[in-house]
């Protein structure tokens, strides 16, 4: 992942804070375009640093190597499904409901994006234990957010983060679905997965 720390707000980014995140958006562009060329076994720093039309002391400025710079982009789509659906979320929708819709949007990404699905599901090394986790907590803190906004909700940190472990689990199911099926997935399938997600948040 970039080395640097967590991410400033853009209203109190410096002038070389923002320079140095876009080159590093840059870089995350230029990895992504080589890695659906030439596959993730194919893809060399060199080639990342030259597509973003950088030199390559540049890149190990942001990434330490190429798997670093493959986490960065499975750390995109995350973080831009999150936004997609925080943005969705509506005043005091019911848990199941929110569940629901993470898993819906996140299926539509997957059908959206064919060849990124494909790259970040098969085409590249296993996440790992510490980068599933942080999803986890990633996702299971934006629920508790949420509901710490409605306390009559009455979610629990743990019923957070158990149902981040669920969504999280389901949703790289559903990817798999949709690769296995050209683009589509089984949908019946994927309906009730997300139908047993909704069940699951409803019964805490």
């Amino acid at each position: 992942m970039p080395r640097n720390a967590a991410p400033a707000t853009a209203t109190t980014l410096t002038r070389a804070e923002r320079r140095k995140r876009e080159t590093g958006e840059r870089l995350l562009d230029a990895a992504l375009e080589v890695f659906l060329e030439r596959g993730y076994d194919g893809a060399t720093t060199t080639a990342i640093a030259r597509a973003a039309d950088l030199g390559a002391g540049t890149f190990y400025l942001h990434f330490r190597d190429k798997r670093a710079a493959f986490e960065g982009i499975a750390q995109r789509v995350a973080r831009s499904v999150l936004e997609g659906w925080t943005a969705a979320l509506r005043p005091k929708l019911p848990p199941a409901e929110c569940v629901g819709l993470a898993l819906e949007l996140t299926a539509s990404f997957w059908r959206e994006h064919p060849e990124q699905t494909r790259l970040l599901l098969e085409g590249g090394p296993s996440f790992g234990t510490a980068a599933h986790v942080r999803l986890v907590d990633t996702f299971a803190a934006t629920l508790q957010n949420r509901f710490d906004e409605t306390p009559s909700q009455g979610i629990g940190r743990t019923d957070t983060r158990a149902l981040g472990a669920l969504v999280v689990g389901l949703a790289i199911e559903i990817g798999r679905l949709v690769l296995a099926n050209q683009g589509q997935g089984d949908q019946a399938t994927i309906e009730r997965m997300i139908a047993m997600a909704r069940h699951a948040a409803d019964g805490i």
